[in-house]
């Protein structure tokens, strides 16, 4: 019996760790319903979970506070995992402070005896509890740092944590930003067999605003990346735009590329309706059958207020 549940922690964490390229790899899912239906691109727009992506983006052009909460479904055909996500920020003057949370759930595994014979089942979970503090050092350009306690449970006493910090830098000047950081950089996720290594990234990316009126505003954003992590290395990239009417009525597009040792490709599409200091944001993933990125959504709820 003993030997039988061994062997399924073991495939279990084969399956957590290859699958997804890495461990504990929901921390590069989307957290905003805004960029992902973007192409997954947007590393420098400003957004409420800036926490877990970039704090500089935060300190130009955006509320004072903003708090959202998120809801995604990753990989329903493949992976069948989802991910629930709250965080905020606040701003004064030259120095902005966030805090978020991120619960990750995967699939059902079923525990059989030697007759094949389901007699435990559990489900595997991991969180992040992030803060993040970024500073604008002046009209143009601003930094941001944050850091993250991540743990994973994949079931019994197989249980491990790992801390990690990302870094920032933005430049802004009219309608152009640009920046360039670098994302989990920590210790490894060690489940009592073998060290597996953070999603670790060097993030990049641009964002244009084409058209500023009052009813009419076009964005685009193009990001790239790469993964550092040993046997899962390789690019990524996203570019995406944003059309909003009447600052009440968004809709978005893009297409993201990765390499197949981390992920797959697919393109995107989304909306989001914009009321008085609320919105409410919908992406959802465009794939062919055998690409586990079909048919994942997410959806997010977004408050923020500004002061005169």
């Amino acid at each position: 019996m003993k030997k039988l549940y061994f062997a399924s922690i073991v495939s279990l964490i084969f399956c957590i760790t290859t699958a997804n390229a890495q461990s504990v790899s929901f921390l590069n899912y989307f957290s905003d319903a805004r960029t992902a239906a973007m192409g997954n691109a947007g590393y420098v727009l400003s957004s409420p979970f800036a926490v877990q992506r970039n704090m500089a983006a935060i300190m130009f052009d955006s509320p004072t506070t903003e708090v959202a909460a998120s809801y995604l479904s990753w990989q329903p055909e493949a992976a069948n995992s989802a991910l629930i996500n709250v965080a905020g920020y606040t701003k004064q003057s030259k120095v902005g402070l966030a805090a978020g949370i991120r619960y990750h759930t995967l699939d059902v595994v079923e525990q059989t005896d030697e007759n094949g014979n389901v007699i435990k089942t559990f489900t595997p979970s991991e969180y992040a509890i992030e803060i993040g503090c970024g500073y604008k050092f002046n009209a143009n350009t601003a930094a941001g740092i944050n850091l993250h306690y991540i743990s994973s449970d994949i079931g019994g006493e197989k249980k491990a944590s790992a801390i990690a910090a990302d870094i920032s830098m933005l430049f802004n000047h009219d309608n152009f930003t640009a920046g360039l950081g670098c994302s989990y950089l920590g210790s490894k996720i060690n489940y009592g067999y073998s060290n597996y290594a953070l999603p670790t990234r060097i993030q990049s990316g641009i964002a244009y605003r084409f058209l500023d009126k009052d009813k009419h505003c076009i964005t685009g954003a193009v990001d790239a990346a790469y993964q550092l992590t040993s046997y899962y290395n390789g690019i990524l990239s996203g570019i995406g735009a944003e059309y909003t009417y009447n600052k009440l009525i968004s809709l978005r597009t893009g297409y993201h590329f990765e390499s197949e040792t981390i992920g797959a490709s697919y393109a995107s599409v989304g909306c989001g309706v914009h009321l008085h200091d609320f919105s409410i944001d919908f992406a959802y993933m465009l794939a062919q059958n055998n690409n586990p990125m079909r048919q994942t959504m997410i959806v997010s709820l977004k408050w923020g207020i500004s002061k005169n």
